[in-house]
């Protein structure tokens, strides 16, 4: 199914075309991060705007990769870098990769019109840490871990175009040293707007998930291991708990106490698997801007492929479930008019919600 219709594929070529950017000289900027081969498998031409078309024509067909990578929304991720300085093709292009990150993923979405204007004025405030605070953040690196989820209709492997099976990224954590939490949209591996997985095909996704540890650059493998079962999950709370062969590990401390928004700014910090990529730190700027029983809002970088981080405060504690991100215009935060704003699911409701429907798990989490 392609992720783009006629008309946001017109939008994309259109902007890059404005811009002045030369497709065809940018091309190996462009296709960064993208097989080689499939970029190969594209025919070319000395016209930029044809090149430019058929480029992207073919990358929306594809939808995705075996290993889970989107090839158009890299492509756009490059495009968006070379675009800077550009500002309306830049935002043209970064409002579609937007559209293209949310469909692609299933990741909730957050109305743009019911987010507040933010006028953060600490804009050279002191971002200095302490050796400890890096210290800590290390060593809770250890314990986040990428995800990549097959996906399964009636039972049956879904295959992309050139017949090779879909697989979702994501993100997940030890709550113990055997149990992972994520988010329900992650094992659920599903496009935007379509149908929940069915229970058989849900678990099945969640028994067939293969768990990264340790990709902590993208010249390391990493250490891979095998998710045995899915043990709990909620929708609307947007988490699942999977669980694995004891690691060993040292799990992440969660926080006991709900954020709630003050008179100074509250930063937090996300480990995190953006777009797939090895591990990266959200730690600087990173400000709540809304803080509810049921719901974190934070600015901060994240990607698809982020679903399922967690999201801690400055003692490198638990407070929510990094679950979907959006980015906006018009909302004025560090002197810039664009930032994304970022939702998850605060770290209390999902523990109530496990002591209330799951009570053996809760015992063995220690609840």
């Amino acid at each position: 199914m392609p992720l783009l219709n006629i008309n946001e594929v017109q939008e994309v070529i259109n902007a890059i075309i404005n811009s002045g950017l030369d497709a065809s000289d940018s091309r190996t900027a462009l296709f960064q991060f993208i097989k080689p081969a499939f970029k190969a498998s594209i025919p070319t031409s000395s016209v930029a705007i044809t090149q430019l078309t058929m480029d992207i024509g073919r990358m929306n067909e594809i939808e995705r990769f075996s290993n889970g990578d989107v090839p158009l929304q890299i492509y756009l991720q490059n495009a968006v870098l070379l675009l800077t300085g550009f500002e309306q093709e830049h935002n043209i292009v970064r409002a579609v990769l937007d559209k293209i990150m949310h469909r692609a993923t299933g990741m909730p979405r957050l109305d743009p019109a019911t987010l507040p204007e933010t006028n953060e004025k600490i804009v050279f405030s002191d971002d200095m840490v302490t050796f400890g605070f890096m210290e800590a953040g290390v060593k809770a690196a250890a314990a986040v871990l990428k995800l990549y989820v097959p996906r399964f209709e009636n039972g049956i492997a879904r295959n992309n175009s050139k017949g090779e099976h879909m697989t979702y990224l994501g993100t997940g954590w030890l709550l113990t040293e055997s149990l992972v939490m994520t988010n329900h949209h992650v094992i659920n591996a599903r496009n935007d707007n379509e149908a929940a997985a069915l229970t058989p095909d849900f678990e099945r996704q969640a028994r067939t998930t293969r768990a990264q540890f340790d990709f902590d650059a993208d010249n390391l493998a990493g250490i891979d291991t095998q998710i045995d079962s899915v043990l709990a999950w909620n929708q609307s709370l947007d988490y699942a708990i999977l669980r694995i062969p004891a690691t060993g590990r040292e799990p992440l401390r969660r926080s006991t106490v709900s954020v709630e928004m003050g008179s100074d700014p509250i930063p937090v910090n996300i480990i995190q698997h953006p777009g797939g990529r090895s591990k990266r730190y959200g730690i600087r700027n990173n400000l709540v801007s809304a803080a509810t029983a049921t719901e974190l809002r934070y600015f901060t970088d994240t990607e698809s492929g982020s679903s399922g981080s967690p999201v801690f405060n400055e003692k490198w504690e638990v407070v929510a479930l990094h679950r979907a991100s959006t980015y906006v215009a018009n909302v004025q935060f560090q002197g810039k008019t664009t930032a994304y704003v970022n939702l998850g699911t605060p770290l209390l409701p999902i523990i109530d919600d496990i002591k209330a429907r799951y009570s053996e798990l809760a015992a063995e989490i220690g609840l």
